[in-house]
């Protein structure tokens, strides 16, 4: 097994205890909240600030400072190393002040661009209508009119009365727009309504929204300070610790969330969200605090050393490596944020479908990152200052070698991930989220969006490796421009998906598929240009006896729900759990059979680390 197998494992081992926390974080919300507009509206708040710390933090700032660290390391020693790193922390500590300050004052912006504009119904019952109160009734659209406020008024003629909690109906505009006055239509004030019904809302969460959103803008600030923590002991070849700073994040956020949340509403209505809120930015705290202990055994000590000088009226960086950092932040910025910018844009669009929608999107995009992080993204983190290091030897011909061999090892554990979790996404979802306020059809509609995910999870994980490498070489740029094609391609396809033709949220999914596999090929066709080659006879031949072991397990999948799996999401929660449990026990043994038939070189080498250490 080599030295990058065993690193990546490490890796794995800790962003999975990372990523199942987060899941329990998934279904202390679903349990407690539902997929409602409620927590629609702290899902979306959260986008905002969570975006930019992935785009950003963890994404562009970790990656260029990881790059440039690891160099600076190899050439000047551990003491260069940890001079960069006081600069970088003092010149990001004054940039997110400025941002956290912007953001609270904009987050009732942002969140009025995000919500679709709503007008208020004034309904109208006719003389003597003594039927009673229904979620869906039949109406008579009469017009509209726009008060001294800029508030849209609706008004319906309603056949019965309608059923609803709170002080006033509300429709969204764009609904509205394609009525005409005097025809007849059905509202309905049900989560999920009748084909044809227009759905009409009791309550609007857009005020919590920004509220929300202000409460956690600062978790930016603590994210990106946690992101230098973890590219620092990366640099050193520490990368258990690291991930499991977000494990502490999630357990706060859940701990402290419930307690806050139960002292604020102890029915958890959508007033305990701002304790929740609250326990985000704990939570951010929590990451770097985890972190400290091992970066002051390897030499850091804090030091305020700003690293800039004020020369001609203009802002001057004292140490050009420092410069470096940022230089290759500016485009990794653009590139690192491909998908997240697609999640945000899927966000934005489900906010337009029927209530649930965004909860659906952030419940299957954490199962869908679970394989993705486990392998694409512990790959990618040991890659990075590998990658970096081979760079600094002018003709290395081991970086496409070292490429080839991480891709095949992704695709090892990806390709069986993409079928179980696309081919039983339902069943797997009812695992995890099917309790409390989130029933069945939840389960199926998230399921059904998990599908579509899972076509690009392939594609996803092998970005995560080779996105880095761009940084390592040094040229970022390319990336960069493709990230703004791959955003217009998501917008299109969202528009026509939601406006035009008015599909559910599960093709917002399948454009996240299309964009994140186009964006692997690009990324694999330009580094095939820029090294010369990929050592395709080291990849090809191992991936295609891998997709020949995915083939024979999506087929024992497929046949297992179709003959095991009828009406699985009406039975028990024990009963779901053996049944899932003993049918993955077997697909992974079939998998692993189908790999050693088909001779791949990652079970083998397996084989080989385990007998050795038997003998």
């Amino acid at each position: 097994m080599s030295s990058l197998h065993k690193k990546s494992l490490i890796a794995t081992a800790a962003i999975f205890c990372c990523r199942f926390t987060g899941l329990l974080r998934e279904v202390v919300y679903t349990a407690l909240f539902g997929a409602t507009a409620a927590l629609d509206a702290f899902l979306t708040a959260f986008r905002v600030p969570n975006m930019l710390r992935d785009m950003f933090a963890e994404g562009a700032l970790s990656q260029s400072f990881t790059s440039v660290m690891s160099k600076e390391e190899a050439a000047n020693g551990a003491d260069a190393a940890w001079n960069l790193a006081h600069q970088v922390v003092a010149q990001l500590i004054s940039l997110m002040m400025l941002i956290v300050g912007a953001g609270v004052l904009l987050s009732g912006v942002f969140m009025q661009a995000l919500y679709p504009e709503r007008a208020v119904v004034d309904a109208v019952l006719p003389p003597a209508v003594s039927a009673p109160a229904a979620s869906t009734v039949d109406a008579v659209y009469k017009g509209s009119s726009v008060d001294a406020d800029g508030r849209t008024h609706a008004s319906f003629e309603l056949a019965a009365p309608i059923c609803f909690q709170g002080e006033q109906l509300l429709i969204r505009v764009s609904r509205l727009n394609k009525l005409t006055p005097g025809q007849s239509v059905s509202l309905s004030t049900s989560e999920k309504p009748a084909s044809g019904a227009i759905r009409v809302e009791t309550q609007s969460f857009m005020g919590l929204a920004a509220d929300l959103c202000r409460i956690m803008w600062p978790f930016i600030m603590l994210a990106s300070l946690s992101a230098l923590c973890m590219g620092a002991l990366n640099v050193f070849g520490i990368f258990g610790l690291p991930n499991l700073a977000s494990a502490a994040f999630n357990l706060t956020t859940v701990i402290v969330g419930c307690t806050l949340g139960w002292l604020i509403d102890p029915h958890f209505g959508p007033s305990s969200l701002y304790g929740f809120a609250i326990a985000v930015v704990l939570g951010g705290a929590a990451q770097i605090l985890v972190q400290l202990p091992s970066l002051r055994r390897k030499g850091y000590r804090p030091k305020w050393k700003l690293g800039l000088t004020l020369t001609a009226g203009k802002l001057v960086f004292t140490d050009p490596t420092v410069r470096r950092v940022w230089l290759l932040m500016i485009p990794g910025v653009i590139a690192a944020g491909i998908t997240q910018t697609n999640v945000f844009i899927n966000t934005s669009f489900a906010l337009y479908l029927p209530g649930g929608s965004v909860t659906a999107l952030s419940g299957a995009f954490h199962l869908w990152q679970l394989p993705v992080a486990l392998f694409g993204v512990a790959v990618g983190m040991v890659v990075l200052p590998s990658v970096s290091r081979m760079s600094l030897q002018r003709g290395n011909d081991e970086i496409p070698n070292h490429l080839a061999s991480a891709l095949r090892f992704v695709a090892f554990f990806a390709i069986p991930s993409a079928v179980i979790l696309g081919l039983w996404g339902e069943e797997v979802v009812s695992i995890f989220f099917q309790r409390g306020r989130f029933d069945a059809a939840a389960s199926q509609l998230t399921g059904q969006v998990l599908a579509a995910f899972c076509l690009g999870l392939l594609g996803y994980a092998g970005m995560k490796v080779l996105q880095p490498v761009f940084l390592a070489l040094e040229k970022p740029w390319a990336p960069a421009g493709l990230a703004l094609v791959a955003a217009c391609i998501s917008i299109s396809l969202n528009y026509c998906f939601v406006h035009v033709f008015e599909l559910g949220v599960t093709w917002l999914a399948l454009t996240t598929s299309l964009v994140t596999t186009l964006n692997f090929l690009f990324y694999f066709f330009y580094l095939r240009h820029l090294l010369g080659h990929m050592a395709a006879n080291v990849l090809i031949p191992g991936l295609l006896r891998i997709l020949g072991a995915g083939a024979v397990l999506g087929v024992l999948c497929w046949q297992t729900r179709e003959i095991f799996f009828t009406g699985f999401l009406e039975w028990g929660f024990f009963s779901r759990l053996s049944a899932l449990a003993v049918a993955g026990i077997i697909a992974g043994g079939i998998y692993l059979a189908a790999c050693f038939l088909f001779r791949v070189p990652e079970l083998e080498a397996f084989s080989h680390r385990f007998l050795k250490r038997r003998k």
